[in-house]
Order: structure tokens, then C-alpha cells, then sequence
């Protein structure tokens, strides 16, 4: 009976053994299977970013060749290009007018004929202008630059890129706070204002730049899609002249040039300046000599050789042309321009000294010459530059074209000459000095201006400038809008704003 009943219990136990064996063996091949799916999830979760964040920077791509092309200076500028349908700066781009940049996978057989019926833009209709807008918009295509597939180097993968006006209605919102979503009139950045601010205006303020919509969309060879889309607008430096010569401040001196050939002219254009392709003066005319103190208007006067006083012609019609004359918020504090004189630096072609001076450095006693080390190469009437000197800066008997910032004392020569804007926004007492007879010239505008004291620290308000030509110093300063507007193009286009959008086939 004892050897039957541990039978008995040595079988019940086996048994228990096997259920415990198979109940582990399911745990295991659970855990196991778990194991497997989480690490195919994982996979295909790394798969979907991978496909998602390649759409998105194919899509970014295609936003940011959109936003680069409107630059004028860009070596493939869509601006004021014939065929492009973007205008010229300060033109408005009609509200019904579109652009669209194309980029098909020609490896995959895609073409820029049927590109846009494969992959049509429905957001213009759905999300922003109304049913049937994009079908009466005047519709112009241009081919992509991306090189896609060139030469077996694959391009990014985007489809096309969009680019429009935008309005009230395309924005969803109520600019002006009148009530009423505007579906027609433009809308303007006015950087000039404080805080800068959209504008709803067929007339905007001459320091607010349209809005422009760039929208780009992208599909993977997987499929995976992506709609991207900027609000941009051109970042300027607002400046504007009111005069050929403008002293800003209070002029401590003033000693105009004795020679005949001198001259300084507000009439627009009045010089013997290189063409500017597409631009013609004007007819405008400014002040010859301008200053923001009316006291210095005396000193100015007084400064110009008898004999010479019918040189200085301009607006008032009376000689010499010496007047008040008001400045526009870029340029009419010392807070203000030095603003500006830093935004200069962060785009200038050339930086002097380069690696630059650190803030508040007075460098106004070192002198810098034209073609030294760090100037441009290239400075040309068809390639201009913008070249910041942190000193002084002697140009010597040489020619140049584009927009100067020197913030130390500005020398030049007889056979010295500029084309463009030259600003002397600068340290301690600055002065403008010519040297010698010749016959360089100097077309667009000059403005000088005392921003900061001899340490180099910025002055509450404006300081004072001189002015001190000796001899003839060339025949003159002549205005010329031509080569003001040609050397502060742009230096980017600002991005206001940024979303991804779900698209709709």
C-alpha cells in the first residue's frame, strides 16, 4: 500500500512538473512574440520618421529655393524676370497672379507637362482663396534649379512650389480689426513701424514690402507626403535721402571745394553714373546739401566759396541748395542708425577688420584702403558689394560700386569715385575729407552721421560731423536713385511665418 501511494504521488507531481514546463514555455514564447512585434513596431515607427522628417526636408527644400529666387541678387532671381510673373521689387504682385516652380522625378517618368495634374494643388481653392480661384488665376510655370537627378546625384524630392499674394481671406484672419475679411486687397510688412505690423493697403507706407506665400509640396517614392508653407517679406534697410549729401547731427564745420568742376546736385540722374539695367531717373529732384539742424544750415552755407554757390543745386530752386531736411525713422536717431549700421554687418559682403572688432570698440584711428586685405573681389558696375569698414578708410584714386559703411573717418581723392550709398556713421567726431583736384564723381547719395562718442560707446543722440574738402576733391556728389535703390536690394527674404498643412488629392 506505501509503494502504491508514493506512486501515486510521484505521477501527481510529474504531472504538475509538465503543466508548470508548458505554462513557462508559454510565458517564454509570449515574451518572445512580444519581443519580435515591439521590435518590428519599433522598426516601422523608425521607418514612418524616416519617411516623414525625408518628406519634410524635401518639402523645406523646395520652400527655401522658392524664398532664395526672389532676390534680386540671386544668380537664378525669379524678380522682375520676364516669363517668372514675380515683379520687380516694390511692385505689387497682383492678388490673382501665381507662380509655380517645378521640379518632376524624371528618373520616375514625371514630366512638367502633367506634373500638376498628377499632383494638383487643392490647398489655393480648399484652405484659402475660394472654390474655382486657382482655375481663373494667371498661372505662370517655371522649371526648378534643384538639379533632380542631374548627373545621377538625386535632388531633393519635391513636387512643386507655389508663389502668390496673400489676403485677408488667405490668412483667415482680420489685419486691420475693421470686421471685415478683405479678399482682394494685398498684404504689406511694414518694418519700419514699432512693433513691426501687417498692412491691409493698396497704398502702403514707402518701409512696408509686400507679403509673398510660398507653398511647397512633396511625395516620397513611398508616398509619403508632406505640404509645407512660409509667409515671407523682403528685409530691407529702409533707408531713403533727402539730399545728395545729408549731414545728420549737429556740423561742426563745414569747407565746401574751391574748384570749378565741383559740383553737388540734387537733380536725380545728374551725373555721368553707369546705367543701371531697367532703371531710368526719375525726374526726381533733391535737396543738394540736406541737414537735421537748422542752425547747421548756416555753417554749411558759409563753408561754400563765394564764387562756387551756384554749384549746389537742388529743390528749392535757390543756390546754394543748403536746407532742413527730415529723416525717416531708420535713420534719424543715433539708436536707430547704429541699428542699422549692425544690420549692414551681419549682410555685408566684406567685414574690415575681419574676424571683427567686438561692440563698443572705437577702431576709428586704424586706417583701411581700398583693395586691401578683405576687400571683395569682383566690386564691379555689374556686380556691386556692401562693404562695412569697422575704421577709417582712405579710397584712394579708385572707383567703386555698391553700398559703404565706414564708421571712422571717410578720405578720398581727386580721382576717387563711388557709385551707390556711402554712410559714415561713426565714432567720435566723423569727417568727410577730399583731398586734391581730378575728375572721379560720386553718384547715388552720402550720408554722415556721429552715433557714437571717442570710446566708442553709443550717444543718446546725435553727435557732430565735419565736412572738409580741400582743393577741387573730384567734380562732385551727384543724386542718382538708380544706384541708391541697386545696392540695398534685399539681403534675404524674412520668414513671418511657417506650417505644415494636411493635404487633399
Amino acid at each position: 500500500m506505501r509503494n502504491i501511494s508514493k506512486n501515486r504521488r510521484a505521477k501527481q507531481e510529474a504531472g504538475v512538473a509538465l503543466v508548470i514546463a508548458m505554462v513557462s514555455l508559454l510565458l517564454i514564447t509570449g515574451v518572445a512574440l512580444a519581443m519580435v512585434m515591439a521590435s518590428g513596431m519599433e522598426s516601422s515607427l523608425n521607418g514612418n520618421y524616416r519617411s516623414s522628417s525625408s518628406a519634410y526636408y524635401a518639402a523645406l527644400a523646395g520652400l527655401e529655393e522658392g524664398r532664395g529666387r526672389l532676390l534680386p541678387g540671386s544668380p537664378n532671381t525669379m524678380a522682375g524676370i520676364a516669363g517668372t510673373g514675380i515683379p520687380a521689387l516694390n511692385v505689387t504682385l497682383p492678388v490673382n497672379q501665381v507662380t509655380y516652380i517645378l521640379n518632376p522625378n524624371t528618373a520616375a517618368g514625371e514630366s512638367t507637362a502633367t506634373l500638376m495634374a498628377t499632383y494638383p494643388d487643392t490647398e489655393y481653392d480648399n484652405s484659402e482663396f475660394g472654390a474655382g480661384q486657382l482655375a481663373a488665376a494667371v498661372k505662370t510655370y517655371v522649371n526648378s534649379v534643384s538639379g533632380t537627378n542631374a548627373s545621377n546625384i538625386p535632388g531633393p524630392l519635391y513636387k512643386w512650389v507655389r508663389i502668390n499674394a496673400i489676403t485677408e481671406k488667405a490668412l483667415g484672419a482680420d489685419v486691420n480689426g475693421d470686421g471685415v475679411i478683405d479678399t482682394t486687397t494685398p498684404l504689406f510688412y511694414d518694418s519700419g513701424s514699432t512693433p513691426a505690423t501687417l498692412v491691409v493697403s493698396t497704398t502702403p507706407p514707402s518701409t512696408a514690402n509686400q507679403v509673398y506665400e510660398i507653398t511647397s509640396f512633396t511625395v516620397l517614392p513611398n508616398g509619403t507626403e508632406k505640404l509645407l508653407q512660409y509667409l515671407v517679406a523682403p528685409q530691407t534697410y529702409n533707408m531713403s535721402f533727402p539730399s545728395a549729401l545729408t549731414l545728420a547731427g549737429n556740423v561742426g564745420s563745414f569747407a565746401g571745394a574751391n574748384s570749378n568742376p565741383y559740383r553737388v546736385n540734387g537733380a536725380d540722374g545728374s551725373g555721368s553714373a553707369p546705367v543701371v539695367p531697367g532703371c531710368t531717373p526719375n525726374g526726381t529732384t533733391k535737396d543738394a546739401i540736406g541737414v537735421t539742424n537748422a542752425a547747421s544750415a548756416a555753417t554749411v552755407t558759409a563753408g561754400i566759396p563765394g564764387n562756387r554757390t551756384s554749384h549746389y543745386t537742388g529743390l528749392s530752386g535757390s543756390t546754394p541748395d543748403v536746407a532742413p531736411v527730415g529723416l525717416n525713422s531708420t535713420m534719424a536717431t543715433a539708436a536707430s542708425l547704429n541699428q542699422l549700421v549692425q544690420n549692414i554687418q551681419n549682410n555685408a559682403n566684406a567685414v574690415i577688420p575681419n574676424p571683427p572688432n567686438p561692440p563698443n570698440f572705437n577702431n576709428s584711428g586704424t586706417t583701411y584702403n581700398f583693395g586691401g586685405p578683405g576687400w571683395p573681389a569682383g566690386m564691379s558696375a555689374s556686380n556691386p558689394q556692401t562693404v562695412y569698414v569697422d575704421g577709417s578708410f582712405d579710397l584712394g584714386p579708385n572707383t567703386g560700386y555698391g553700398l559703404l559703411v565706414v564708421t571712422g573717418n571717410f578720405t578720398y581723392h581727386g580721382n576717387s569715385g563711388w557709385n551707390g550709398i556711402i554712410l559714415v556713421i561713426g565714432n567720435g567726431t566723423t569727417t568727410f575729407i577730399g583731398n586734391g583736384g581730378g575728375n572721379g564723381s560720386f553718384n547715388g547719395a552720402i550720408f554722415a552721421a556721429t552715433t557714437r562718442d571717442a570710446a566708442g560707446n553709443p550717444l543718446p543722440n546725435l553727435g557732430t560731423v565735419n565736412f572738409d574738402i580741400s582743393g577741387g576733391g573730384g567734380n562732385g556728389i551727384y543724386y542718382d536713385h538708380c544706384w541708391i535703390n541697386n545696392v540695398q536690394q534685399p539681403p534675404t527674404y524674412k520668414v513671418l511665418s511657417f506650417k505644415e498643412i494636411q493635404y487633399t488629392d
